[in-house]
């Protein structure tokens, strides 16, 4: 019987040891953009891409001094998400960025209706806070109101966060 016991114990110990693991193991990878329209759940986890183009300082140009990122997904309806961050200033950083810079705007294409809806610079509200840009991971949430393009009517967006692997284009 102490044998049992001491096999039970030392098992025991073993299962603990094994179940405490550094924090760092936990930290979550999954690359996803969510958010709510109207209160409806809105994911796409599978299907995403995003790409990321810094402000070109090295010629004379300055039309080109500007960074964008341009963040694409689909949800589980096949609704086609695209979202546009837009800075005069030739790095995107961590902050908030709104539809009121040319250029930073939502437009999503809803499926089956194909019905558009969107926020850019004349229409709309949009607020995208960008947290941390870091080993091609951009981190953020995001919310505001789209205005169909068919109706005129308003889509409430709450409770919008990305987190997706990006891509230097070209």
């Amino acid at each position: 019987m102490p044998k049992k016991l001491t096999l039970l114990a030392v098992a025991a110990f073993a299962l603990l040891l094994a179940a405490c693991k550094d924090d760092t193991d936990v930290t979550p990878q999954r690359k996803f953009i969510s958010f709510k329209m109207d209160n409806k759940v809105m994911l796409s986890e599978q299907i995403h891409r995003a790409f990321y183009s810094p402000g070109d300082l090295t010629d004379a140009d300055p039309n080109n001094d500007h960074s964008e990122m341009l963040i694409t997904g689909y949800s589980y309806n096949r609704d086609v998400i695209n979202i546009r961050i837009t800075s005069p200033n030739p790095q995107i950083t961590p902050g908030v960025y709104t539809n009121a810079t040319f250029g930073t705007e939502m437009i999503m294409e809803m499926n089956p209706s194909l019905e558009l809806v969107g926020a850019d610079y004349n229409f709309g509200d949009l607020s995208i806070t960008i947290h941390n840009m870091k080993d091609s991971v951009v981190v953020g949430q995001f919310n505001g109101t789209l205005v169909s393009m068919d109706d005129g009517s308003l889509k409430t967006i709450t409770d919008g966060y990305f987190r997706v692997i990006y891509r230097n284009y070209p």
